[in-house]
């Protein structure tokens, strides 16, 4: 493609009313224009970028035998009436009327269409699992839009859908994709984890959302780099102001502490092995009941205790925060004195207790823990019956007996990995894309080819060869300073670049350029095509 032929839209300067990173750099590249609010036109810079990850998302959903389908975006809202959905969605559903005055909505999600539509084609437990994808557009009314794509009114969308005869089968097949997703986020190079959460208005017992960790984003979670899983911030965030004790007994050989009491917020739970590693606990951990008569004394004035280190004190890390707090105690049936922590108070030994997911807390047991915003751009379920209930959805098993299926359902927002994508890949030049989406994997400058006869020959002959080893390639034939069309290049992010002039032709070389390490090479001009074709295999693997 030569730019001269193209819609280079680009931006110097940073676009007003913008939060994001992403937002600003998909503006100043050319990507997308804004129509309304919550409203884009995708250029074709973007456009370019959102084909090439769908077809990447389409052939790998392809090559495990998941079949491709195209739904209607527009949807009766009698069948989100006849689930009760349209209730819960509310204000956020786009509603339209026709001229029969017959009510509509516009696609935000399928479940109520698929199931009505399979449950009549499906005659046979054969034909089960069976799972069902599209790719295109959906629509949420959002109250605010925010962060230019990522939360927008139109966007799109990959959305599977799964029937099964069993539980077990279901629970299958959502492991399945849920490696699936891992798979396909990490061919796009996102830094992302897996966050277990509740099935919302979607229904059933079970679900994962996948997050793209960034400096944006309306969620918070809290993970480890040596774990798959995250956890919301807010469940470890609760601002309870009630702490709870248990005493614990220490080594017999421990004469200066012959009792230990631990610190925990009222409402978490106790991971026994979070306290094994303490040397001054007793081991197996034994906790001292309340019919103990070293308690007798225990609750008069805890403060006093720990100022006298009479007792090992530990501390679980999130009461460390708490401005003040007030114990409660069954034993006396009343609230004591609220505390504030400050110096006299000593805590013999703190500890994190990661105890909200099993998964994540056997992971991330003895590792660092961070807390950073986030972007959601995947999310599965394990929908069950729901339904297949709602439409009587019943198929004969194997034993003649008449059984509701069970359904899974699996999005992935497109919109939202572009955005994910720059926001964890940009420096002050621009964006830097994978190789894999970027929308030119290569771009051709002839420096000052209008004046010079052999650098046009040696870029065109480049550029035709590049074409058809079927690389894309961007030839910059634009008569601008060489400053304004390297910066476009760099703003694009294009990964690779060829850059030729009469210093490096005169010894049979060009410059190879590195958008990724901002660094040029000089390369012999008879080795640029198999470099990149190596460079381009060994990305793409």
């Amino acid at each position: 493609m030569y730019t001269t032929k193209y819609l280079l839209s680009t931006i110097k300067e940073k676009p007003a009313h913008t939060e994001s990173i992403s937002h600003q750099l998909m503006l100043r590249s050319g990507m997308i224009r804004k129509l309304s609010s919550g409203i884009y036109t995708w250029l074709p810079t973007g456009y370019r970028i959102i084909k090439k990850v769908i077809k990447i998302i389409s052939n790998i959903m392809n090559q495990h035998g998941y079949l491709e389908i195209c739904m209607p975006v527009i949807q009766p809202k009698s069948l989100w009436d006849h689930s009760g959905r349209a209730k819960l969605y509310g204000e956020e559903l786009m509603n339209i009327t026709n001229r029969r005055k017959k009510k509509y909505i516009l696609s935000p999600t399928n479940e109520e269409v698929v199931t009505y539509i399979f449950s009549q084609e499906i005659n046979s437990h054969k034909q089960l699992p069976i799972v069902f994808y599209q790719i295109q557009k959906k629509f949420r009314d959002e109250i605010r839009p925010r962060f230019g794509v990522i939360r927008s009114i139109e966007f799109f969308m990959k959305d599977a859908y799964s029937f099964h005869i069993n539980k077990k089968s279901l629970q299958q097949t959502y492991e399945t994709i849920k490696e699936l997703y891992i798979k396909i986020f990490n061919y796009f190079k996102l830094h992302f984890k897996i966050v277990k959460s509740n099935s919302k208005m979607m229904g059933g017992s079970l679900s994962h959302e996948f997050h793209a960790i960034t400096n944006i984003g309306e969620d918070e979670i809290i993970f480890s780099e040596t774990s798959n899983y995250a956890v919301p911030s807010s469940k470890f965030n609760q601002q309870e102001n009630k702490i709870k004790t248990y005493l614990l007994k220490t080594k017999s050989d421990q004469s200066k502490y012959t009792t230990a009491i631990l610190l925990i917020r009222e409402n978490d739970p106790i991971n026994v092995q979070d306290l094994e590693n303490i040397p001054v606990l007793s081991s197996p951990i034994r906790f001292i009941t309340s019919k103990s008569k070293k308690l007798s004394y225990q609750w008069t004035n805890f403060k006093d205790f720990c100022i006298n280190k009479r007792m090992f004190v530990i501390a679980e890390s999130k009461i460390i925060n708490l401005p003040y707090f007030v114990f409660h105690t069954h034993r006396f049936n009343k609230k004591l004195t609220p505390i504030v922590w400050n110096k006299k108070i000593i805590f013999n030994k703190i500890i994190t207790m990661n105890n909200i997911d099993n998964v994540f807390y056997y992971k991330t047991k003895s590792a660092i823990l961070k807390k950073k915003n986030s972007v959601e751009i995947g999310h599965i379920f394990q929908i069950g019956k729901k339904y297949s209930k709602d439409r009587n959805f019943l198929i004969q098993d194997k034993y003649n007996k008449n059984k509701l299926l069970y359904m899974g359902c699996y999005g992935i927002g497109i919109n939202r990995i572009l955005s994910s994508v720059i926001e964890q890949n940009h420096d002050n030049h621009g964006i830097i894309w994978p190789l894999c989406i970027a929308p030119f994997q290569v771009f051709i400058i002839p420096i000052n080819m209008h004046k010079c006869k052999k650098i046009k020959e040696v870029a065109k002959s480049i550029y035709k060869k590049l074409i058809h080893e079927k690389i894309d390639v961007l030839f910059d034939n634009r008569k601008e300073s060489i400053g304004k069309i390297f910066a476009d290049m760099n703003l694009i992010g294009i990964p690779y670049g060829i850059i030729i002039s009469q210093n490096t032709i005169k010894s049979k070389e060009i410059e190879f350029y590195c958008r990724k390490k901002n660094q040029k090479t000089r390369i012999l001009i008879s080795m640029i095509i198999g470099l990149i074709k190596t460079i381009i295999k060994t990305k793409n693997l």
